[in-house]
């Protein structure tokens, strides 16, 4: 027990020549003590009952009217895991170009911590916050309900910050008119599908206003070229949903107006299939199983049936059932077809199996694959398109 008791007596440090130091000593020699100070608290070799004992020491150096001296102590404990929480908002405390560095790197930052500034600290201590690599859970949730945008934006650019569906949707909700937050929010590798197609129909929405208010509609035809482009970007979103989670996502659109006969179209033409199939289910309130059973075994019975009950237009069941013969015929049902391949089929099938005996429905389904296919596919139409008016 004696050597006990003289063991704990040697680990006891006479703190009260740091404070006479700090107390009558000069720059030089408190700047000394700093660097003697830091240098124990970053030895590995150091105890731990030495190193909380200098840490109140180090705590009043970090508020020490001479900058250098607080510059040694932010400069030397920028890595220095450990240290008290009064110590780290001291350093924090002190002017930007000392504390915001401090705040990037420091490991002693914990989530309360990294709170609490947030709750507190100007923009540029926040942003540094936000793009810390460990940046904690309640510090994430601090910063979607609260931040403002410049400090959302250092969120959304963390990329080790993985935001879930509830956390986009709330950053969506407070920011969707902000385009910098927006463009940083599409970036996301998991962004939900379901809001990049709400922004793509709310930016779609916005052009119209636009062009109708500097009167482009007239002339450019500009709502035309609004809504194809914002189908385009639609298809695109939709190209990179798995097909399981289609369901919800046809709900989605549904509910707010997306779900139009012209990009049920588009989907068919350009070989995307799944989509296609799962916005006919719906639109018809038929299983999915059904839908492709009538698709892939071309019964035309049954595909009008599901057009009708769907609710499409009459002008658009002859292309559709075109789309569901060549998607019989290929073997693609249920897959995500290569676009320009299905296309060039497409083509084929019109102008060799449908609408033989009518010339004025085959150029309207030519009028329509011209307006809605992309790529090859649509050069190709707008040649034969030509072609058949000038035979005409």
């Amino acid at each position: 027990m004696l050597e006990d008791v003289i063991k704990q007596r040697r680990l006891r440090l006479d703190v009260s020549i740091f404070e006479n130091v700090m107390r009558s000593g000069c720059v030089a020699d408190r700047m000394a003590l700093t660097r003697q100070l830091c240098d124990l608290l970053n030895d590995p070799h150091s105890g731990i009952d030495e190193c909380r004992q200098v840490m109140p020491i180090v705590t009043k150096l970090a508020c020490d009217s001479d900058r250098n001296i607080r510059d040694i102590i932010a400069s030397r404990l920028l890595k220095t895991d450990g240290l008290s929480a009064d110590l780290v908002f001291a350093i924090v405390a002190d002017e930007d170009d000392i504390a915001v560095p401090f705040i990037s790197l420091n490991p002693s930052l914990d989530d309360t911590i990294m709170k609490t500034i947030l709750a507190v600290g100007d923009l540029k201590r926040c942003k540094a916050v936000a793009a810390r690599s460990d940046l904690g859970p309640a510090s994430v949730r601090k910063i979607v309900q609260d931040g403002g945008e410049d400090v959302i934006i250092a969120l959304l650019g963390n990329s080790t910050v993985r935001l879930g569906t509830r956390y986009c949707r709330r950053v969506y909700n407070r920011f969707h008119a902000s385009p910098k937050v927006c463009d940083a929010l599409m970036d996301l590798p998991n962004l939900p599908c379901e809001i990049a197609l709400v922004h793509n129909q709310r930016t779609a929405e916005e052009m119209r206003k636009k062009a109708q208010y500097q009167g482009w509609v007239a002339d450019f035809r500009s709502d035309d070229y609004i809504s194809d482009k914002e189908e385009v970007n639609a298809l695109r979103i939709l190209r990179g949903v798995d097909t399981e989670l289609l369901q919800p996502v046809v709900a989605l659109m549904s509910q707010r107006g997306m779900l139009t006969t012209s990009l049920l179209l588009r989907a068919g033409m350009n070989g995307h299939l799944p989509f296609f199939e799962w916005a006919l289910a719906y639109l018809a309130n038929a299983s999915l199983r059904k839908v492709r059973r009538a698709t892939g075994t071309m019964s035309p019975r049954t595909v009008t049936t599901l057009l009708r009950r769907a609710g499409i237009p009459q002008d658009a069941h002859v292309l559709i059932h075109a789309i569901c013969q060549v998607s019989a015929a290929t073997g693609a049902v249920g897959k995500q077809a290569d676009a320009e391949a299905f296309g060039r089929a497409l083509v084929e099938v019109i102008m060799t199996r449908h609408a033989a005996d009518d010339e004025h429905e085959r150029m309207h389904m030519i009028s329509l694959l011209s307006q809605l296919t992309e790529g090859r596919t649509r050069t190709l139409v707008s040649r034969l398109s030509e072609g058949l008016s000038r035979v005409a």
